[in-house]
């Protein structure tokens, strides 16, 4: 059946291609890499050669050099390209190069020895502004990736770097103001997010990135399923040598207070974070293995209040209780690249990603035993296979397949308590999840002159999903211990859904002349549970209004229709909550128990969208900086919200409510400068004036990974990681003696939050209560290459120290809202300076 689907989906692409069948002027180019030694010539084998240009189906293309140095690229449409060359111990290089029609153009490039081989390889960024993308890309570098401090070693701690990127309240990403499940995950062009909750359903070694990018409103039609932005994830190829990186393989002792004497004392293992990565040829000049591990066990420390189930506790001046959450992962990312012919390639990568977290979420107010675990298994498999057809045509072929199961589970069987001060109990909710996804991709990318470069393409998934999604008794205490409301659950926790989506798009990136391009596209999505037929067209245009071409506007609008999550298509089979009222004295109910029923607005789920638009302007200054300002706006509309409804005729019933009613707005103004100086090094400031509105019951805030069980009606206001003004600077200093710093400045203005009283009933309009203090955190790294040579063989290690929050600055994550508190209005759990080692060693 696969087979069935994968030619008709390539006859329907043929067919739309072959009215502008042409063939256009070509021209052919040759080259050598090589490097001196003593004065001799050493020509280099294996180097990776890559050209960029927009008129490249792709945008580009990749080779290796031979045994002696040489690398081809034949039928070259004529135009300006990008060459880079990089190859490991040699530092990279990029050039810019015009292939003219009918004619052979040759170039030697030289590389330069690298003194020390980082475990990420760098990239040189061409000189001057883009001129041919009207999509807002910020990429990180792999500079960036290598040198800057990243306090849990993931990809994903590198995206706050990039302005209108912020990690909320709940520790989640949010991208250009969209909550951080509504974003995409692209990992080498596969979806990478969890089918169930939309949220980011992979981990990654990261020793295996190559390069991180976040597009935020692409108005190119191949981007589907997202409503902030799109995070793109390249991952790293083997060369043509064998080589071994291995980093961070010594533990950190575990430093805690003894309960009883107040004293710090070692007690065992805080964290254990090796990584290993080799790669190399398996077949020389065909087949390359890439093998990437990472494993984490990592106790963070939490300052709570003290629980009154546990015994007595030694606590600090503010009163609070060293606990830890502990999360042990094991990530293996395996690449294997084939290079079939001159005409043909074809990638396999296979991800693992086992999890374990005890004590999510644990904070303040919620000690161990009231927290959550979570368990993750998983595995992804992709197949990439790419045939140039003809010199300007290309195809694109991807499968895909996916497990990702979930558990979400309680620390014990008692009832979870909400009380004005202290949770107790254990958490209330159980989620046992299976998700199986299957999805071919093709993608045919065609030229027919230097004017045009078309890109067409189909996409069809099915997801599968099963499990259970049980719930448990959840009792509100008043300030005096009496009993305020009581929320049980009924009926079969068992869950399933099936889903199949089918995209087509196509698109066309129109130069029509080196002033003005424009990118036009049309997209078609259809799935299962919403059965609707939605189009998304886009438009996006870049122009350059001066000869010097130092100076760039580009912007665009577009539709973007988001994605269909799983746990929505399961609503109306979950569990009935009954919510039984307490008098003051907390034995005498107020009225009959009522049973909320689950309903669907409209009979099912409709697909959410956001109208999104934007324009900048990119001013080169000088050689060595560049100054942008722009303007965003995103408008989301059949956003995913709950509501509980009581029934005014019947006190036995109510309805919980799920409907398309949600909105959210976020605006932003952006002016960053980016210095460039010396090897490599980058000087980056941002300042971010936004605002992100919107209704704030979102349905994953009830029924996503960690669930809260208390509904209060909808209301919209400020979102919760909304923070109107942020100043972000950062700085790779490539320093002499192979000493590299890498500073990171964020502040930005306090999240809101809101007033309860102990029934936990907002009191006010929620978010408007106040905000958290100013949030200011300096971090750097500081670390230091050198060689040694041992036994004939050349080791190259690197080694240095993270420090998190230098200034110590008191940054509250936690704040006592409840209004019947003792402690109201007090904010709690700051992570003052963390000292971290690296340590790495490269052969």
């Amino acid at each position: 059946m696969r087979s069935k689907l994968s030619s008709w989906v390539v006859g329907f692409i043929l067919a739309l291609v072959m009215p502008v069948w042409g063939s256009q002027p070509t021209g052919q180019l040759k080259g050598t890499v090589a490097f001196q030694r003593e004065g001799e010539t050493v020509y280099l084998a294996g180097a990776n050669v890559v050209i960029r240009s927009p008129i490249l189906p792709n945008g580009m293309l990749t080779t290796l050099t031979d045994k002696d140095g040489r690398f081809v690229f034949a039928d070259l449409t004529a135009g300006t390209y990008t060459i880079s060359v990089e190859l490991e111990g040699f530092k990279p290089l990029t050039r810019t190069i015009t292939i003219k029609p009918d004619t052979v153009t040759e170039i030697a490039l030289r590389l330069e020895i690298e003194e020390l081989t980082e475990n990420i390889t760098v990239i040189a960024q061409p000189e001057g502004i883009e001129t041919i993308e009207s999509t807002q890309r910020a990429e990180v570098g792999q500079r960036e990736i290598t040198y800057a401090p990243l306090v849990n070693e993931k990809f994903q701690d590198t995206l706050p770097l990039i302005p209108g990127v912020v990690r909320g309240p709940d520790g989640l990403i949010n991208i250009k103001g969209a909550r951080s499940h509504l974003s995409g995950l692209l990992v080498n062009g596969t979806n990478a997010t969890d089918p169930v909750t939309g949220a980011s359903g992979i981990s990654l070694p990261i020793d295996a990135v190559q390069s991180v990018e976040v597009l935020s409103s692409p108005y190119l039609a191949e981007y589907g399923k997202f409503a902030g932005g799109v995070t793109t994830v390249e991952t790293k190829a083997g060369g043509d040598k064998w080589r071994v990186s291995f980093n961070n393989f010594v533990p950190r002792p575990r430093r805690r207070k003894d309960p009883f004497t107040g004293r710090k004392a070692l007690v065992g293992i805080e964290a254990w974070t090796p990584r290993l990565r080799f790669s190399g040829p398996l077949v020389k000049d065909r087949l390359v293995w890439a093998q990437t591990f990472q494993y984490r066990f990592i106790r963070t420390k939490i300052d709570v209040l003290p629980d009154p189930q546990e015994p007595p506790a030694f606590t600090n001046e503010r009163g609070e209780v060293e606990r830890d959450t502990e999360l042990e992962s094991f990530d293996s990312f395996t690449e294997f690249t084939y290079h079939i012919n001159s005409k043909n390639d074809l990638t396999v990568t296979l991800s693992i990603y086992p999890q374990n977290n005890r004590f999510v979420n644990l904070n303040a107010f919620n000690p161990p035993l009231v927290t959550p675990n979570y368990r993750q298994r998983g595995f992804q498999l992709a197949f990439n296979e790419r045939a140039f057809l003809t010199s300007n045509l290309v195809l694109d072929s991807l499968i895909s397949i996916r497990q990702f199961d979930v558990d979400v589970f309680p620390n014990g069987p008692h009832p979870m308590v909400l009380t004005p001060d202290i949770n107790t109990g254990n958490f209330f909710n159980r989620q046992d999840r299976n998700t199986d996804r299957i999805e071919v991709v093709e993608t045919l990318s065609y030229q027919p002159s230097l004017a045009h470069l078309f890109k067409f393409g189909a996409d069809i998934a099915h997801t599968s999903f099963d499990g259970l999604h049980q719930s448990f008794p959840v009792r509100i205490q008043r300030a005096d211990g009496t009993l305020s409301q009581l929320i049980t659950f009924d009926g079969d926790p068992f869950v399933e859904r099936d889903n199949t989506e089918v995209t087509l798009f196509a698109q066309d990136k129109w130069l029509v002349n080196e002033k003005l391009t424009f990118d036009l596209g049309l997209r078609y999505d259809r799935e299962g549970v919403a059965d609707e037929n939605l189009f998304a067209p886009r438009f996006g245009f870049v122009i350059v209004p001066w000869a010097d071409n130092r100076t760039a506007i580009r912007g665009g609008i577009g539709l973007f229709w988001g994605k269909m999550q799983l746990n929505v298509g399961v609503f109306d089979q979950l569990q009935q909550r009954l919510v039984t009222l307490y008098g003051p004295d907390g034995l005498t109910p107020v009225g009959p128990t009522r049973r909320f029923i689950n309903v669907i607005d409209g009979g099912k789920p409709r697909t959410p969208y956001n109208l999104a638009w934007n324009v900048e302007v990119d001013r080169e200054l000088t050689r060595h900086l560049t100054l942008r300002i722009g303007y965003l706006q995103r408008d989301g509309r059949r956003e995913f919200i709950i509501n509980p409804l009581e029934d005014p005729l019947d006190p036995t019933r109510g309805f919980l409510e799920l409907s398309n009613g949600g909105r959210s707005r976020y605006r932003e103004f952006q002016i960053t400068g980016r210095y460039q100086f010396g090897e490599g090094s980058t000087l980056f400031i941002s300042y971010v004036r936004s605002s992100a509105t919107g209704d704030l019951n979102n349905f994953n805030q009830f029924f996503g990974n960690f669930e809260n069980p208390v509904i209060r009606p909808n209301e919209v206001s400020r979102l919760n990681f909304d923070a109107p003004n942020r100043l972000l600077f950062w700085g790779n200093i490539q320093l002499p003696w192979e000493l590299t710093i890498f500073p990171v400045l964020d502040v930005h203005d306090g999240f809101p939050y809101s007033l309860i009283d102990e029934d936990r009933n907002f009191i006010g309009r929620r978010n408007r209560a106040g905000r958290f203090p100013l949030f200011a955190s300096l971090d750097l790294q500081v670390t230091k290459g050198f060689s040694l040579r041992v036994y004939g063989r050349r080791y190259h290690i690197r080694v240095g120290v993270k420090l998190f929050n230098v200034t110590n600055r008191f940054n509250p994550r936690d704040v006592q809202n409840n209004l019947d508190s003792a402690a109201f209005g007090r904010f709690f759990n700051s992570v003052g300076t963390l000292v971290r080692g690296t340590f790495q060693i490269d052969f």
